[in-house]
């Protein structure tokens, strides 16, 4: 499986252009967003979700928004989503919790996992991911998010996402 280094590499080489930064290790959304970063662009929150009848997917929206898993089921047409373990995230994509991101695609060579985005990102012009690896950030334009993922043969779909209705 492809690794961080790997990861940058590769972007570099078929001309998808990205800025990177180095950081130390964060391994949730808070520590992310606690981040003082150079980088500008959307922080992204991602999940890989899982359904009992196999469906995989790795979910991607803003950084402070708790979704519904009942209904994003619903979106997908899938009768329940949970989360996939820290085992299964590691085997399928490579990636430990903290630092998946779509980039983490390029290691599914099955094409198992289904990439679904928000909508509420789609009015974004940059994102910031980590490259595999919690301990940097990339910032990719939407159009060079684009490319990666067609070079890689992955095409995100764009759903309304609900967030979580507060108690």
């Amino acid at each position: 499986m492809i690794q961080r280094d790997g990861l940058l590499r590769l972007l570099a080489q078929q001309d998808v252009p990205f800025e990177c930064e180095y950081h130390e290790q964060v391994l949730n959304m808070a520590e992310s967003g606690a981040l003082e970063l150079s980088l500008g662009g959307a922080r992204c929150k991602n999940l890989l979700l899982q359904d009992k009848q196999g469906g995989l997917y790795l979910v991607v929206t803003t950084a402070h928004k708790s979704l519904d898993l009942s209904a994003i089921a619903k979106t997908l047409n899938s009768k329940r989503l949970s989360f996939a373990s820290a085992d299964r995230l590691f085997d399928l994509l490579g990636v430990r919790p903290g630092s998946l991101s779509p980039l983490a695609l390029v290691n599914d060579h099955a094409h198992c996992v289904h990439l679904v985005i928000d909508n509420d990102l789609a009015h974004e012009r940059v994102f910031l991911f980590h490259p595999l690896d919690s301990t940097a950030t990339i910032a990719l334009s939407r159009q060079s998010l684009e490319v990666f993922l067609q070079r890689i043969g992955r095409a995100p779909s764009w759903h309304a996402l609900e967030a979580r209705q507060a108690a």
